[in-house]
């Protein structure tokens, strides 16, 4: 029987697949001997802990899954993004990092098992001596900029990669690659249940499917952001016209303030509506110097800011349990579908998030709201595995 095992488990290693390319780096690594680069690929990257459900609802500590690896040990089970389990409904994930994992490490008397059933099964003692070996791995590693969670295009390789729901989830991209998640995935959770559940309630005001339910109609209306941004871009795109002609800016302003007059709106609306004018048109001379735009191009629309967020929404819901895969996969599709109305190609979509994200948040010294936008637009448009360069926009 052991035999037969490990003739089964030979074969499945010679015709595994990676599931992103931090599997694909462990198991070069792996093959190759060496549990030091073993280390510095984990520290890069997000580890997955899977908890009680029940447990973790209740807040406080948590029980980590254990498992038994190769040489039948009992051992603390990681995962990496790839090779996260599939959906079960008594047990969620709580991500964690290898730093945490050394600083917190609950019984010397299990080992670390990273990945394990898998061809990127690794173990490791975790004795105090073998933790500060983590540690220089997690210190070669080097810091995130500024201290959060780095910035990666992270692709599921089995996951959508063509086609429609491919196309709208990568329009959720701008944002996953932010939080160094995969993009490509509607799986059982899109990052943390816990950390997910407490981000709907604190920065959404969702904590009920209701509430999901109300605030994805307003993300997929484009209703969630100031109307005053899209009026202004919808008037300087219609006089620019099919041709895409640029419009001098006194007769933008001009005409905006006629068909505010013609509206009979205070006069209030239309001195903040010059000012937005302004604000736009020096967000857009950045955004050319930045490469967001080309040296002529404008923004035509900041729709994309509401429908990016609404495929990463969809998945934050599906994370915390408040809406089931269909309905969030619906959500994610109908996102896409109004994106592709509203915007012309992937450069002019990342163009309208990023101008909406900063109209949103930010301030005209462009500080880190605009730096969040930038990094992913250039990593989306530059890397060989983005969506945006695999995949057509219509």
């Amino acid at each position: 029987m052991d035999s037969t095992r490990r003739a089964g488990a030979r074969s499945f290693a010679r015709s595994w697949q990676p599931a992103t390319r931090i599997e694909r780096d462990l198991r070069a690594a792996a093959v190759a001997g060496g549990q030091d680069a073993f280390l510095r690929v984990l520290a890069g990257c997000d580890l997955f802990l899977y908890v009680p459900r029940e447990q973790a609802d209740a807040g406080g500590s948590v029980r980590w899954g254990t498992c038994r690896d190769r040489s039948g040990a009992w051992c603390v089970a990681v995962r990496t993004a790839g090779e996260r389990l599939p959906r079960r409904e008594g047990t969620v994930v709580q991500r964690t990092s290898l730093r945490s994992m050394a600083e917190l490490w609950p019984d010397t008397h299990f080992g670390l098992c990273v990945n394990p059933g898998t061809p990127t099964e690794m173990s490791f003692p975790a004795r105090l001596r073998h933790r500060r070996r983590w540690l220089r791995a997690v210190a070669s590693a080097g810091p995130a900029p500024g201290g959060g969670r780095r910035a990666a295009l992270l692709t599921k390789y089995d996951g959508p990669t063509t086609g429609l729901l491919a196309q709208a989830l990568a329009c959720g991209a701008p944002l996953a690659v932010r939080n160094g998640v995969l993009w490509n995935e509607i799986g059982d959770v899109y990052d943390d249940y816990a950390l997910d559940g407490h981000l709907l309630r604190e920065s959404w005001g969702t904590g009920t499917y209701a509430e999901w339910r109300a605030r994805m109609d307003t993300l997929l209306a484009a209703r969630s952001s100031p109307g005053e941004p899209e009026f202004v871009l919808d008037v300087r795109r219609r006089l620019a016209g099919a041709c895409g002609a640029r419009v001098p800016l006194d007769v933008w302003r001009g005409t905006c303030a006629d068909t505010l007059a013609d509206l009979g709106a205070p006069g209030g609306l239309g001195l903040a509506i010059q000012e937005l004018i302004g604000r736009i048109v020096r967000c857009e001379a950045r955004f050319r110097a930045d490469g967001l735009l080309p040296p002529e191009g404008y923004v035509r629309s900041a729709t994309a800011y509401d429908y990016g967020r609404a495929v990463n929404f969809a998945r934050w819901g599906l994370s915390a349990r408040l809406c089931d895969g269909q309905e969030a996969r619906d959500a994610i599709l109908r996102a896409g579908a109004l994106a592709g109305a509203r915007h012309t190609s992937w450069a002019d979509f990342s163009a309208g998030y990023a101008l909406g994200r900063v109209l949103r948040f930010g301030t005209e010294e462009f500080g880190e709201w605009y730096e969040q936008a930038l990094e992913p637009h250039r990593l989306l448009m530059d890397d060989p595995e983005s969506p945006w360069r695999t995949l057509p926009w219509d």
